[in-house]
């Protein structure tokens, strides 16, 4: 296996192209959450990935333009936002939509259900781990031909090979050298002044450096190795097509449906009357708030069992056309169910407040009411590309809430209609612009000396630095600098 890679991409290219990525990723990362430089991260990787697939040459399919245009306006949305919970999804969306970018160029993805891309990025991460010491093994099997050719034909040995050679001994050499002196240098730094001068005076720069910048930097280096690697590394089981599976003779779905659509038709009979009319009469001490809040996240996860239950019987189930219809009824009473769970929703926020967890649910219910469309087009339309209009329409709904700053719109709502500084003093940066339109100097005030007074004072007192520049933080920044008189708490 391992000459067929190096056929493929020469030892020498997939050590630079390693080290040169493992540069970038420290550079733009290390110990910077949310800068400007990680849509550079991005664009960087995004380069890789098209430079890889020129050596390799492979064509870039055409739903991969997709791919890159959804990670790169997610990685800019890192740097415009201060908000961590987007910050994570966002780092953990650009994770997987890379996964899936390469096996989409590599293997044959026409038939692969949600299942298979899981399996293929689990499959990947996971036989990727064998790869980490592929560095070493492949600078050893280098060295170990040489010396098999000069043992062959030792009096055909030119000056050239012998340099060659050294060259490789003076590599490994310096691959064990480097994780010996992170570990040295740092304890000599600190254990004598003079010496840490001297080295200061010859080099021209401070010894003060993080000794964690080089473990990235050499853990990254390994990790990029084994990922070019197990790119290049065909996985054949990803090579046979997904079986259709529908076999099964459909009676038993039609029976468990029947009952469940049953239920389901008397649930949203119940939904209408009650509560979207308001004909009915609630048990005696009930508000229509806590009806409304009461079932909220039970309505939730029987919404998404409907959908799993959809695709099962879509996927195992021989067609049958009751079946379908059946299946069509049940997605109907879906969507009221839907509607019931974001009504409940909207009466609990009007009587308390909207919190970033109520508005990511309602965007939630928007995303599986989207997802339910497709499911319903799906069941009649066996040739529909599922799995590429789940993910087209769940990053892009995504997209768009990351770019609504829900922050701001949190605290936009709770100043105007509830008047609660509690909550909004825990929100992130991005709220300021909100908090002074609506709630002036003393909302402010309230914000800059409650919860992590001494981040938020730093913000105003100090610079920031160019490679951890991220909008959000500048933004608020420039607001909280024009008032003065929280300074002096």
């Amino acid at each position: 296996m391992n000459n067929e890679i190096l056929e493929k991409i020469p030892l020498k290219k997939l050590f630079i192209l390693s080290i040169a990525y493992s540069i970038l990723y420290t550079f733009c990362l290390y110990d910077n959450y949310s800068g400007i430089t990680f849509p550079f991260f991005i664009v960087g990787t995004i380069g890789f990935f098209v430079y890889y697939m020129k050596i390799m040459g492979k064509p870039i399919k055409r739903f991969s333009y997709f791919y890159l245009t959804a990670i790169f306006l997610m990685g800019v949305d890192i740097c415009i936002t201060f908000n961590e919970v987007l910050a994570v999804f966002n780092r953990c969306f650009i994770f997987v939509l890379f996964f899936m970018l390469f096996l989409h160029n590599i293997y044959d993805d026409s038939t692969w259900d949600v299942s298979r891309y899981l399996t293929g990025i689990c499959r990947f991460c996971l036989s990727a781990i064998g790869f980490i010491w592929q560095p070493f093994k492949d600078v050893a099997s280098v060295l170990k031909r040489d010396r098999e050719e000069e043992a062959n034909d030792e009096n055909a040995v030119s000056n050239k090979s012998k340099v060659r050679g050294n060259i490789w001994y003076v590599l490994i050499g310096l691959a064990i050298s480097v994780p010996l002196l992170c570990v040295i240098l740092p304890l000599l730094l600190s254990s004598d002044i003079i010496f840490s001068n001297t080295m200061e005076d010859i080099f021209s720069f401070a010894w003060d450096l993080d000794v964690t910048i080089l473990f990235m930097l050499i853990g990254v280096f390994f990790m990029a190795y084994a990922m070019i690697y197990r790119l290049t590394s065909r996985m054949n089981e990803l090579d046979i097509p997904v079986a259709d599976k529908r076999v099964h003779n459909p009676v038993i779905a039609i029976t468990v449906n029947t009952v469940l659509l049953l239920v389901y038709l008397m649930y949203c009979v119940i939904q209408i009357v009650f509560l979207f009319m308001r004909n009915g009469q609630l048990p005696e001490g009930y508000t229509y708030t806590q009806y409304a809040h009461e079932g909220f996240f039970q309505l939730v996860f029987v919404c998404i069992i409907n959908i799993v239950l959809v695709l099962i019987c879509r996927k195992y189930s021989r067609d049958s056309l009751a079946l379908k219809l059946i299946l069509c009824v049940i997605s109907a009473c879906t969507y009221i169910m839907i509607a019931s769970s974001a009504y409940r929703m909207y009466l609990y926020i009007d009587a308390y407040k909207l919190t970033f967890l109520r508005i990511y649910v309602l965007w939630a219910l928007i995303v599986m009411a989207v997802i339910m469309a497709g499911v319903i087009v799906y069941l009649f339309d066996p040739g529909m590309a599922f799995v590429k209009y789940v993910v087209v329409a769940f990053i892009s709904l995504w997209i768009v809430f990351a770019y609504s700053n829900p922050d701001n719109t949190i605290a936009k709502y709770n100043i105007q209609y509830h008047d609660d500084d509690d909550y909004i003093c825990r929100l992130s940066y991005d709220a300021l612009p909100a908090i002074e339109e609506y709630g002036g100097e003393d909302f402010i005030y309230s914000y800059m000396t409650t919860y992590d007074t001494y981040s938020k004072k730093k913000l105003a007192k100090n610079k920031i630095k160019i490679r951890e520049w991220n909008y959000s933080k500048w933004r608020a920044k420039n607001i909280v600098t024009t008032y003065d008189s929280w300074k002096t708490e």
